[in-house]
């Protein structure tokens, strides 16, 4: 059971202008039917002024949509295109007293429709003005751009908080090492504008001297005997594990072989063990280790 403010139940039993303005000068539609949530706002624009005489919306979702669809257009009425155009979604959210992590995306859906009348009004279309770019989510139809705009502006860290306000990842779940790898791209845009990342503290940990393995064999005993005793190797074994557990149920498997310093072997196999997957995988892989270690590590297989 979803926990609702009271303004969002006011909002969605009693919903302001939910109509038709027949002389909307700009409409943005938004969302799919198909995905479950879709969005028409309309706006009555002052050609001269450029003020936002009127707005109205007609939906199709849940009661987050709703509220969230009727509360935007109560926040553009009376502003400039220039003051709308810095609505956020959270701004959205705040003015209903708060939305339930699961259904952000319908506050980011209202921001959305927000620029695609905008741009309509503009003359252009909204898929040419904001260009999602790279599907990273096929589910949902969420591109890369999308993604790493809502990381950006409002600082998420997993890919959880991704799919609550984007819905991403929320179907089959074999994009959620690209969602990992966006966030982690994105936040080192925002460290370098002085934004701390929340839980995130690097560790600096000494090189591990462990003799290189020169076969299979070898390496699992290195991996037995010596590795277990380094710093590193809970770490390793538990990012492996969890990269593991997100592989496709394909019969593509992942293990950890051996540690031999900056270098860490794994074995491959299935599908995830050719091609893109695999330099995926690995490229991965390889990002936590830095993340949590505090240094490049090399990841291969043998």
């Amino acid at each position: 059971m979803w926990d609702y403010s009271d303004k969002v139940r006011d909002h969605f039993l009693h919903p302001r202008n939910a109509r038709i303005i027949e002389d909307a000068n700009a409409i943005g539609d938004v969302g799919s039917i198909i995905c479950g949530d879709a969005l028409r706002l309309m706006l009555k624009i002052n050609p001269v002024t450029n003020v936002i005489e009127d707005a109205a919306f007609q939906t199709y979702g849940c009661g987050s949509a709703i509220a969230s669809s009727s509360a935007l257009t109560e926040m553009v009425k009376g502003k400039s295109l220039q003051e709308a155009e810095k609505i956020t979604n959270q701004e959205i959210a705040d003015y209903l007293g708060g939305l339930p992590p699961e259904k952000m995306h319908c506050s980011v859906m209202g921001r959305e429709a927000l620029d695609a009348a905008i741009a309509h009004y503009h003359g252009k279309s909204y898929e040419h003005a904001h260009d999602d770019g790279e599907i990273v989510c096929h589910c949902f139809g969420v591109g890369v751009n999308k993604i790493k705009k809502v990381v950006w502006e409002n600082h998420l860290t997993t890919v959880e908080d991704v799919t609550h306000y984007t819905k991403a990842g929320g179907g089959c779940m074999s994009c959620h090492m690209r969602i990992e790898e966006i966030i982690d791209e994105v936040w080192v845009d925002l460290e370098k504008c002085g934004v701390p990342r929340p839980g995130y503290v690097p560790t600096e940990i000494p090189s591990i001297k462990i003799t290189t393995a020169s076969s299979i064999k070898e390496a699992n005993f290195a991996l037995d005997e010596g590795s277990k005793s380094s710093a590193i190797y809970e770490d390793t074994k538990a990012i492996v594990a969890e990269v593991a557990a997100g592989l496709p149920k394909d019969g593509s498997s992942l293990e950890l072989t051996a540690i031999s310093g900056d270098e860490v072997c794994v074995k491959l196999e299935g599908p995830v063990a050719n091609g893109m997957l695999k330099d995926m995988t690995l490229n991965f892989i390889a990002t936590k280790l830095k993340e949590k270690i505090g240094r490049e590590i090399k990841v291969v297989t043998r």
